[in-house]
């Protein structure tokens, strides 16, 4: 319902961000100058939508990138990885690994039931 609505306008919030960290990566520094002190804004905007946790240090480590006056490709990077733990994190499917699945699920299937019998 509502959670969907809320992860994808996370998403498309981050994407937007990294989309002005980028632009800001490859203008004139004259240009973009006022950029890191909105974009401080931003990241801190969008840390307070996000549960404390991975995420949350994820966006903080972006802010403190552009606090320390790091490249803006530092930044991108710090929110690329924050867009994937989102994309990786919230679903539900960690036990769908096929090596997990195969050893634990089928022990039965695995051993052939003809093989204590003589033919």
């Amino acid at each position: 319902m509502g959670g969907v609505k809320s992860q994808s306008e996370f998403v498309d919030r981050l994407n937007m961000l990294i989309g002005r960290v980028e632009a800001w990566s490859y203008g004139d520094s004259d240009a973009g100058a006022g950029m890191p002190v909105e974009l401080a804004k931003d990241l801190k905007r969008l840390a307070s939508k996000v549960p404390a946790g991975t995420l949350r240090e994820g966006i903080r480590r972006a802010q403190d990138a552009l606090d320390d006056g790091l490249s803006a490709e530092t930044v991108a990077a710090a929110l690329y990885r924050v867009r994937a733990e989102w994309l990786n994190g919230p679903q539900p499917s960690p036990p769908r690994s096929p090596s997990g699945a195969s050893v634990r699920g089928s022990p039965k299937r695995g051993r052939s039931p003809n093989r204590g019998r003589s033919p």
